[in-house]
């Protein structure tokens, strides 16, 4: 089996800090390049133990009218949703293009939440809100939040322990899972996500801990709890929601 290290942290909360993190317009892309370089190097106290999880005890989960498909989300630009998603039903076989998703209603209730605490907020700002929470590059377009119906079994956690039915993922990379559904390599997928996400281009600050960085938050870098739709796997779409629409 493939194996994977992390090295160790050089950022801290203190650099942070001095480099003048901030939740506001001013600076979104020197704030977001720091989350990138922090992402890289998971330390245990970034494991959380409150993910939003797949199970019995979670009654928050809305499901379909049979009860066997979970209501997930992802934010896509308009180009994308009419490209990739509405013409089709399954997700990509092709795992270098996966559907990031997460379940509902955790992100409205947090969209919705910042609205009601900041009445006079525009659309740009909502959308940069949005972008912190859910770990996105703030120079990224997104127009609408997708929502699809899925098995819980073509879910995973793009963690070394992808199983959803926890709070928890593991920090230690000796104990990655062999293969989840549509990735018979899942150490090679791991760790090609890992390259993908900290060695090309400007980055993305992906945890690797079953959340999003959230980095316009100085007291916590916890987002949304993150799962992938597996390979080749089913969905149907619900509803297609303009972004302030969804949050409202």
């Amino acid at each position: 089996m493939n194996q994977f290290t992390f090295p160790a942290l050089a950022c801290t909360l203190s650099v942070c800090l001095m480099a003048g993190c901030s939740q506001s317009l001013e600076q979104p892309n020197s704030a977001y390049d720091l989350a990138v370089k922090q992402a890289a190097f998971p330390q245990p106290e970034d494991v959380s133990t409150n993910l939003f999880a797949v199970n019995a005890n979670n009654e928050l989960l809305k499901w379909n009218e049979q009860g066997d498909k979970l209501l997930v989300l992802t934010w896509k630009s308009q180009g994308a949703i009419d490209k990739f998603i509405l013409p089709n039903t399954h997700s990509s076989t092709n795992p270098n293009y996966p559907i990031w998703v997460s379940l509902a209603p955790q992100l409205q209730q947090f969209c919705s939440k910042y609205l009601s605490d900041n009445e006079t907020v525009s659309q740009s700002q909502l959308e940069l809100r949005l972008k912190q929470y859910l770990g996105l590059d703030p120079s990224w377009d997104y127009d609408a939040f997708v929502e699809l119906y899925v098995a819980p079994e073509d879910l995973f956690r793009p963690c070394v322990d992808p199983e959803i039915d926890d709070q928890s993922c593991k920090l230690d990379a000796s104990q990655i899972a062999n293969e989840v559904k549509g990735i018979n390599d899942y150490p090679g997928f791991y760790q090609a996500l890992y390259f993908k996400s900290f060695r090309e281009s400007a980055g993305v600050p992906w945890t690797g801990l079953g959340y999003t960085y959230d980095w316009g938050n100085l007291q916590s870098k916890q987002g949304a709890s993150e799962y992938i739709i597996a390979p080749g796997a089913e969905y149907q779409v619900h509803a297609v929601i303009p972004t302030e629409q969804y949050c409202r």
